[in-house]
């Protein structure tokens, strides 16, 4: 996975009222594939990516964006579109979900600090830039900056297993 154009990230937990518990979850993706807004095919997956607030035009296509809910990174996407469109007063821009564990309780997901190598205060949903956060700078300034991150990134997703494993003593 090349993580290089990896420059943002944005809250996306879902508030109380929503039917799932994990926004993008595999069981809303398919709910949500019935609309004909979600295109998913031999392992692809586009949706629409919603922000309640305008700060999605600031996002080009093709960069990467990490997703963050409950404390935790549960996808990675690319940007797809040039513009967002609006509908409803939420702004839209699709995106492909280029890293995601569908089959992993995500409540089991490393908490995200653990695997930024730093702690992020975000809590509205709009699209932040990792090097915005002091902590960022703090963490990463003196050990290669944004390109030395994307490669630590790249290395703490790819040790979160595809499935779930669970030890004995989750019985």
């Amino acid at each position: 996975m090349n993580l290089s154009r990896l420059k943002w990230v944005k809250v996306v937990t879902p508030p109380k009222d929503w039917p799932y518990d994990w926004a993008l979850s595999p069981d809303e993706i398919a709910h949500t594939q019935k609309s004909a807004q979600v295109i998913q095919h031999n392992g692809l997956t586009i949706v629409p990516l919603g922000f309640k607030h305008e700060g999605s035009e600031k996002l080009e296509a093709g960069d990467l964006m990490a997703l963050t809910q409950y404390a935790k990174i549960t996808h990675i996407v690319e940007i797809l579109d040039n513009q967002p469109y609006e509908t409803g007063g939420w702004f839209h821009r699709y995106v492909k979900l280029v890293w995601w564990k569908p089959d992993m309780d995500w409540h089991r997901l490393p908490h995200r600090e653990d695997v930024l190598g730093f702690d992020i205060p975000i809590q509205k949903g709009i699209p932040y830039e990792f090097t915005s956060f002091e902590a960022f700078h703090q963490a990463w300034d003196n050990k290669g900056g944004l390109d030395a991150f994307q490669a630590y990134l790249t290395e703490q997703l790819a040790l979160i297993p595809e499935v779930e494993q669970f030890s004995a003593h989750d019985s």
